[in-house]
């Protein structure tokens, strides 16, 4: 074991169960579960890969206690062969399992469907839909599912189970003033509005005795007007784990899922206040944290006795066995980006979750993707181009057997991450680009960097198979008058620093994601006087929600001008004309230095035309095939690593 880890793989005593260390994978929605809510082989498979890697406790996802929750669960036929399945599969590795028992209150309703959720009160919020509120016998109804769904959760086999108490849920519905305006039992002062949670948890207490492990998710601070903040959650926290009914308390920021412009670490405060005045283990969870060497020193600092790593699971499952052996270096560690996870089990893309750098994840089920099949025949293969795509393929292919040139015409390794990793708050798209240069010296590739490669290079060496991964240009739109100014320059010649930028800029964002926003930040914090424009109605349509809210904060707050609907019609020296997309009418902004395109990119093929048909075998991955995010370049060196 590694000497500076003594606390993160000391066991832990929970209720009646031993975890092995301490590491855990929070309760998170996957996307992997059968249609009928019940765990399936897709799930299991997801779960106990983490297990396999050493973590020391997985928790499930929200499973529905009643049928107001949208799916009872726990009513549904082989519900429990359905986890009794899940919990041997986990516990097979030596990972503790627990499922996590949950209604959503009003956030179940739904505009899509016309369902009305179940709530405290008939307080529209988020859904579009006012919510139903709970009568009495109802709210009995409700609480008697949570007791069955322990039950069968105890029956399965499993070793505890969770109450999901945060991030807005029912129980925490009736818990802040902020919506629980009864004036029966259940509403009131802070005694009143707790009855629900403890007659919850006095429930799920009398249904599985004493010799079972019971624990409950809270958020300690709302961060919202008319709701419950810390201190508020000092007082309640005790009145909850009195009497002995609860055996830990998961400790989970108002910011779930905290994307890359917060710190790692940055709500491990709250578990640490509340851990002063409960008597329980007190988990530190949803606070970004993906260093094991940070987790350590949380607890070392007695700030908590259990640390939520679960994107960094997502990231690598392997964390666990990788930090214990002093790995460190191996360990693929999360950017915080959520577009693999988070993202991808919204509305806008039910698609399951996987991870922007680890396309694994999703895939534990596919032969030769959790455990890579050798290669049968060795090849002699040249990745041109050290971005994502190459380098995962490149690490693929040589890790199957291959033997593996890696040329890249920069003096780094990583492509566009390195350019994104300088935007502010973005740095640590760094990480990328340090894993991977990592893994080329851990398997031997052979790197060529300040390497620029010419169709004769490639047909000099006489490779078995070649793999183009040249990326992209930056694209200029060229029916825009004045495009070909000086003045004109790409978002990435300045994050570069390649170019010098004046005081006024314009940045039009034709792109969709994060480069607009980004580059604008970048200025305006540089003091630069800044407009976004762009046609969309609103910038980074397709940033990842939490992203997308943190980085407008942090643009608008910098002193940028934000103008949607806005569309770029000419540049004319240092006028810039723009129309409104739905009225057409046209402004003209004067005195315009710099002109910022973020319009993303067009391929960078041409090495990849002038070598088809004539070498043995020749591929294209990442934005030289189509310019798309990480999590598809990632995604495309995977697939084809394992087809060589």
């Amino acid at each position: 074991m590694a000497q500076q880890f003594k606390h993160l793989f000391n066991p832990l005593r929970i209720g009646t169960m031993t975890v092995r260390n301490r590491i855990m994978s929070t309760a998170h929605a996957s996307g992997m579960l059968a249609d009928n809510g019940l765990p399936g082989d897709k799930a299991i498979a997801y779960w106990a890969s983490k297990s396999r890697g050493g973590i020391g406790l997985v928790c499930t996802q929200v499973h529905g206690v009643h049928r107001s929750a949208g799916v009872a669960v726990f009513r549904q036929p082989g519900v429990l062969a359905a986890f009794k399945k899940a919990a041997e599969a986990v516990k097979l590795f030596g990972a503790c399992f627990v499922p996590q028992i949950w209604h959503p209150g009003f956030r179940g309703g739904s505009m899509l469907t016309g369902r009305a959720g179940w709530s405290v009160g008939s307080i529209p919020e988020g859904t579009g839909v006012v919510p139903h509120a709970m009568t009495v016998d109802e709210i009995k109804e409700v609480i008697a599912g949570y007791a069955h769904a322990a039950k069968v959760v105890q029956e399965a086999g499993c070793d505890g189970v969770e109450i999901h108490a945060a991030h807005g849920y029912l129980p925490q519905q009736f818990m802040t003033p902020r919506y629980n305006t009864r004036t029966d039992e259940y509403g009131g002062d802070m005694k009143e509005r707790l009855r629900f949670p403890l007659e919850v948890i006095n429930a799920v207490r009398e249904a599985v005795g004493k010799d079972f492990t019971v624990g409950i998710r809270i958020t300690p601070d709302e961060l919202q007007d008319g709701g419950y903040d810390l201190e508020a959650m000092k007082i309640m926290a005790p009145i909850l784990t009195s009497g002995g009914k609860l055996d830990y308390l998961n400790v989970s920021s108002g910011r779930a899922i905290a994307p890359m412009y917060y710190p790692s670490g940055h709500s491990v405060y709250t578990a640490a206040e509340l851990k002063q005045v409960v008597d329980i283990p007190v988990f530190a969870t949803s606070s970004r944290i993906s260093d094991p060497v940070m987790a350590e020193q949380i607890l070392a600092n007695n700030q908590a006795d259990m640390v939520g790593m679960t994107r960094a699971n997502i990231c690598d499952p392997e964390l666990s066995n990788k930090a214990k052996e002093g790995r460190l270096d191996e360990i693929r560690r999360c950017i915080g980006c959520s577009e693999g996870c988070w993202d991808r089990i919204s509305l806008r893309h039910p698609l399951g979750i996987t991870c922007s750098y680890n396309p694994v994840v999703g895939k534990e089920t596919v032969p030769g993707w959790l455990d890579l099949i050798p290669a049968q025949t060795k090849k002699k293969v040249l990745v041109i181009g050290g971005g994502p795509a190459g380098l995962e393929t490149a690490r693929v292919a040589a890790a199957r057997g291959h033997t593996v040139s890696l040329y890249e015409k920069s003096n780094e390794l990583g492509g566009l991450v390195l350019v994104a990793a300088k935007a502010p708050g973005r740095v640590d798209m760094s990480e990328v680009a340090r894993y991977y240069t990592f893994q080329m010296k851990l398997l031997g590739i052979n790197v060529h960097l300040g390497t620029e490669v010419t169709a004769e290079m490639v047909l000099a060496q006489d490779p078995d198979a070649v793999v183009v991964a040249t990326g992209s240009f930056a694209r200029v739109p060229a029916h825009i008058p004045g495009i070909e100014q000086d003045n004109v320059v790409d978002v990435r010649q300045v994050l570069n620093d390649e170019v010098q930028v004046g005081e006024n800029v314009v940045v039009y964002d034709a792109q969709r994601h994060i480069h607009g926003l980004s580059v604008a930040l970048f200025l305006a914090e540089r003091g630069k006087k800044v407009e976004l424009i762009g046609e969309d109605l609103y910038f980074g349509m397709e940033v990842e929600p939490g992203t997308l809210r943190a980085a407008n904060q942090r643009v608008l707050s910098a002193g940028a001008v934000m103008t949607p609907h806005t569309g770029l019609s000419a540049i004319s020296g240092n006028t810039v004309v723009v129309r409104d997309v739905f009225t057409g009418q046209e402004r003209r902004i004067e005195g315009v230095d710099t002109v910022v395109l973020a319009c993303g990119g067009v391929e960078n093929n041409s090495l990849y035309y002038a070598l088809k048909g004539k070498v043995k075998e020749i591929y294209r991955v990442g934005d030289c095939n189509g310019v798309r995010k990480l999590l598809w370049a990632t995604n495309d060196g995977a697939v084809l690593g394992r087809m060589l």
